[in-house]
């Protein structure tokens, strides 16, 4: 006889037909003032200008740029495009890879099963545009 459940993958694949997704929601940190988060809405060109402004309103601190899954492509491009803007200026830039952690939640279809929660980790880039600081002579 074939056992269906002959690798764990099968198994999970069998068991999570059972399920529809309900929901989904980040659990992140709150947004600083002086942070541009990268979502779909938006082109980078825009959202460059924006950063532009967020770095004019907080020269010291500098701005903080961050994305998660697919948008961390459009976070580098739109640091890329304000560096480019600044030519003239010196920008110090950090950059920090990380993971941002996604809550599901999923609903059974059958009875007598309960409801699943499950924590997955995404990539997620924050990166840091400040002014360097001024150089001291001695």
């Amino acid at each position: 006889a074939i056992n269906p459940f002959n690798s764990y993958a099968r198994q999970t694949e069998y068991i999570m037909n059972h399920y529809a997704k309900k929901c989904s929601r980040f659990i992140e940190d709150e947004c600083l003032p002086n942070e541009v988060r990268i979502s779909s809405a938006g082109k980078p060109r825009d959202l460059a200008k924006k950063v532009v402004k967020v770095m004019k309103n907080f020269p010291k601190d500098g701005v903080v740029i961050s994305a998660s899954g697919g948008h961390v492509t459009k976070a580098v491009t739109t640091v890329e495009l304000v560096k480019r803007s600044c030519e003239l200026q010196q920008i110090h830039q950090e950059t920090m890879l990380k993971y941002a952690r996604v809550e599901d939640m999923w609903e059974p279809d059958m009875q007598g099963l309960d409801t699943l929660k499950v924590v997955r980790r995404i990539p997620a880039i924050s990166i840091t545009l400040r002014e360097p600081a001024p150089q001291q002579t001695t």
